[in-house]
């Protein structure tokens, strides 16, 4: 094995284990075999047999393992009573990561709803150029070039200190070095700005981050955490990103080329879709043929693709039961339905391993 074992953390509640699997299906799937992976878990109320079960995720890959580990007393005192808005306590964990793993010196953290179509030992290596975190930058900061001002969140940033606004940065994916973090200090100054705040920050701990870490995160590749909403429209864009790292946007969508994509929205694959939605319909097509080569949750997965397909049948011979007895346009109308709905349907059939 060559190098150091890449550490990746990842932060997850039971209700997120089946998207959890799938993202470590994907890391594995385009691990080096030349390289070990640590997986570090930590959870809040996963049971024995479900840590057992996830364990499945990395079958066939020896040099990927994994550990669970919860999150440490004092963050839990300190978010006792508090009012965390939409998101989870656990996503407050990234800011220990220095503390929660003592013997790393560098880490990546993912968010679970993500496909790996690169080798994360790649993003773990990537040249932070001495800062303490890379991260890609957010699409809000895209949506600042195209339009010339500041989006509501990125103005609230800007009054809280956050001087250079248009760095801010996604924290879904990031890479940390431990190390460096530790002499700086950085756990002390994210969990005083979170104590000095009672009220939910609009974005959690993302927004924690970009405050304290304004002008010390290095910019990553997009393709290191592409989504869908790169995909923003407005005259003269082109022009604005050029010499960017936006400007790849168009080509990576077009040839599919991301290393990393992150289902962000509210809308999930493992939840039923809406098939109206362009942006759902890829998620689908993205994550369920990685869901059908992740052997860990297959009776969930099951029955999640049961319920999917069941629908989508129901509503293709509908209209092909109708197509005969509907005259011109409407005719025409029904018959593209069919084949969109027999598209749709292409992503989730296929041998079930």
């Amino acid at each position: 094995m060559k190098g150091p074992p890449v550490s990746v953390m990842f932060a997850v509640t039971p209700s997120w284990l089946i998207p959890l699997a799938v993202a470590i299906r994907s890391l594995c799937l385009h691990s080096s075999p030349h390289r070990n992976y640590e997986l570090h878990i930590v959870h809040q109320g996963l049971e024995k047999r479900q840590m057992k079960e996830l364990e499945k995720a990395v079958s066939g890959y020896p040099h990927v393992s994994l550990g669970f580990s919860t999150l440490p007393e004092k963050l839990l005192r300190i978010l006792n009573g508090r009012d965390c808005g939409r998101f989870s306590p656990l996503t407050y964990g990234r800011l220990l990561a220095a503390d929660l793993f003592p013997k790393c010196d560098r880490l990546v953290y993912l968010d679970v709803d993500v496909l790996l179509n690169g080798d994360v030992a790649e993003l773990y290596g990537a040249d932070l150029q001495g800062a303490p975190v890379g991260a890609v930058r957010d699409c809000a900061v895209l949506e600042s070039m195209g339009t010339g001002q500041l989006p509501a969140h990125l103005e609230y940033i800007s009054g809280m200190g956050a001087a250079s606004a248009r760095l801010y940065c996604n924290a879904g994916v990031m890479v940390m070095d431990l190390r460096k973090m530790r002499e700086e200090e950085t756990e002390d100054r994210l969990l005083g700005l979170l104590e000095s705040r009672p009220e939910p920050f609009p974005y959690g701990d993302q927004d924690i981050i970009n405050i304290v870490l304004n002008g010390r995160i290095t910019p990553l590749p997009i393709n290191w955490n592409y989504h869908f909403q790169f995909e923003l429209h407005h005259a003269g864009m082109a022009e604005l990103v050029s010499g960017t790292e936006f400007e790849e946007a168009p080509s990576l969508f077009e040839t599919r080329s991301w290393k990393l994509f992150h289902l962000v929205g509210d809308y999930k694959p493992w939840l039923p879709p809406d098939m109206e939605k362009t942006y759902h319909r890829l998620y689908l097509a993205l994550w369920w043929p990685v869901a059908r080569q992740t052997p860990a949750f297959r009776r969930e997965l099951r029955a999640l693709y049961r319920q999917f397909t069941h629908a989508l049948r129901s509503r293709l011979r509908h209209h092909q039961w109708g197509l005969p007895f509907s005259p011109g346009r409407k005719f025409r109308k029904r018959r593209e339905k069919i084949k969109a709905l027999q598209r749709r349907l292409a992503v989730f059939d296929g041998l079930w391993p």
